[in-house]
């Protein structure tokens, strides 16, 4: 039997002076792969930035794009899990980033964790409660349901849609890539949206489908994230981009040798669909002022000969610069209360927060409409599913500016739509179109089309609130002649009370005067 035990962090020394000092053990660091994977992480969900070419430069963190693929991919569940076991309040000092991982590696990886780290042993002694938390979230969901937890968390899990890179292959050319990867194509006809729905609900791990809408867009289980976060060989031809940002590019179709203003266009996954769409020919202007997000737009941009990128501010944007500009994609900065993190764990409404960012998409709108004379079509569009950054921006355009007119987007899309906006904004709302993530298994998105009105025409939003003001300009003119008349009474009767009192006076001093000469006779 060892009589002298190493010190540890419930053993005493026996330091002079009968010290009961603690004395620790020595640190356990936390494995290299993990810190790296929590970096990149943060960096793709709090930056929104991407992680791919970080993580090829990263020579070593080879596991790198594995270990952080499975976390993004299952960051829906993994999230779930984290507050529904309510991590942050329980363990303050873990570091919310590696919690995420090494949950990740625990329960969809390896099924162990390497290492004695704090951290590690930390989630370790979890194990069980997340274990049946998971167990219980995977018997209740659905493709894009709804999962309510004991904490009453909803956790969305969407299918995982894949766009073909038209540029350098087309549709028939991926289904022979995909079956060389044992993928097996649902070769089916669907007559209405719903149905085809339901079959992308109850995809086999192996099954994919084309979209019912988006012939270069496909839908795989989503199970398949893993495929994809793994599939370098295929990166160059396929990208993965939610259904839902396809809408604003078909709504805008512009024709090729067209020219384009993507006014907010980083990172670049729309800009370059229009390109596919243009069949890279004509002019795509990408504006993005973020130093880090112009970095990845370029990037993106690199592969296609239509687009040219400029860092500025686009409300500082001009004519000369992005000259014979016909058709605008406006996707500005917005809450992202459509993304899927935002809907599975609901914040708090910031009511200021929102109308600043009405203020600013108002006027990004308001610049798009008036600096560009030659403009004939412009999608605007959001990730928000606030009425205040949606369907009043429109409302709010619309109003002042008569020489653009909104068009029904259902029928610009031309196939069945679900959802369209608010009917608390009539002649509006039933013509924007809002991509729901319950109904239509991506993340949410509103879109309007806008196109310029033919010469003499206004549109009739304008008329109405023109109309409405010069209403209220009469009621105000009557109210105001209405106050001067009361003034004018009022000043007359004041006048007339002055003279009557005038008078009174000089009666007084006359009768006074008189009685004063009769006193003096009769003396």
């Amino acid at each position: 039997m060892n009589e002298n035990p190493e010190p540890n962090a419930t053993t005493p020394s026996n330091g002079k002076g009968n010290d009961e000092a603690v004395q620790r053990m020595p640190k356990i660091p936390i494995p290299t792969n993990y810190r790296n994977a929590a970096k990149y992480v943060r960096i793709a969900v709090e930056e929104k930035r991407n992680i791919q070419p970080l993580i090829e430069k990263d020579k070593h963190f080879r596991v790198g794009r594995t270990l952080v693929g499975r976390v993004l991919s299952n960051m829906p569940v993994i999230e779930a899990l984290y507050k529904q076991l309510d991590l942050a309040e329980k363990e303050p000092r873990m570091n919310e980033w590696m919690a995420r991982v090494l949950i990740s590696e625990l329960l969809f990886g390896s099924g162990r964790l390497v290492g004695n780290s704090l951290p590690v042993e930390c989630i370790k002694r979890y194990e069980e409660q997340l274990r049946t938390a998971l167990t219980d979230i995977e018997a209740n969901k659905t493709a894009a349901g709804k999962v309510k937890g004991t904490n009453e968390i909803v956790c969305l899990v969407e299918p995982r849609f894949v766009r073909i890179n038209t540029n350098l292959l087309n549709v028939e050319g991926a289904k022979r890539l995909l079956a060389e990867e044992q993928w097996i194509l649902v070769e089916e006809n669907f007559t209405d949206y719903r149905s085809f729905l339901e079959r992308v609900k109850v995809l086999g791990d192996a099954e994919y489908m084309e979209d019912f809408h988006f012939p270069d867009m496909l839908v795989f289980p989503h199970s398949a994230k893993s495929f994809w976060a793994r599939a370098q060989h295929l990166h160059d031809k396929f990208l993965l981009q939610n259904k839902a940002c396809l809408l604003p590019t078909y709504l805008l179709k512009p024709p090729k040798k067209s020219v384009v203003l993507d006014m907010c266009a980083a990172p670049g996954l729309k800009t370059t669909h229009l390109a596919c769409l243009m069949k890279n020919k004509g002019r795509i202007y990408a504006v993005e002022y973020d130093p880090n997000r112009y970095a990845v737009l370029c990037e993106y941009a690199s592969a296609f000969g239509v687009i040219k990128t400029i860092q500025s501010d686009c409300l500082e944007v001009t004519e000369e610069q992005v000259p014979g500009v016909s058709y605008i994609l406006l996707d500005p900065s917005c809450s992202g209360s459509g993304m899927l993190q935002r809907q599975m764990v609901p914040e708090p409404v910031d009511e200021d927060r929102l109308y600043k960012l009405a203020g600013l998409q108002y006027k990004l709108l308001s610049h798009a409409m008036n600096a560009f004379p030659n403009v004939r079509r412009i999608v605007y569009s959001t990730c928000s599913v606030h009425e205040v950054e949606n369907e009043g921006v429109v409302q709010g355009i619309l109003r002042h500016n008569g020489h653009f007119r909104l068009l029904d987007a259902r029928k610009e899309l031309g196939k069945e739509w679900l959802n369209v906006g608010s009917p608390e904004y009539p002649g509006i709302g039933e013509r924007c179109l809002y991509a729901k993530t319950v109904d239509d298994l991506t993340i949410g998105m509103f879109a309007a089309v806008f196109e310029r009105c033919p010469e003499g025409v206004q549109n009739e939003v304008y008329l109405a609130y023109e109309k409405q003001k010069h209403s209220y300009d009469l009621v105000a003119q009557k109210i105001s002649r209405q106050k001067n008349d009361e003034g004018e009474q009022v000043s007359s009767k004041k006048r007339k009370n002055k003279h009557t009192d005038s008078s009174t006076v000089q009666e007084q001093d006359g009768t006074e005067k008189s009685g004063s000469k009769k006193r003096k006779k009769n003396m």
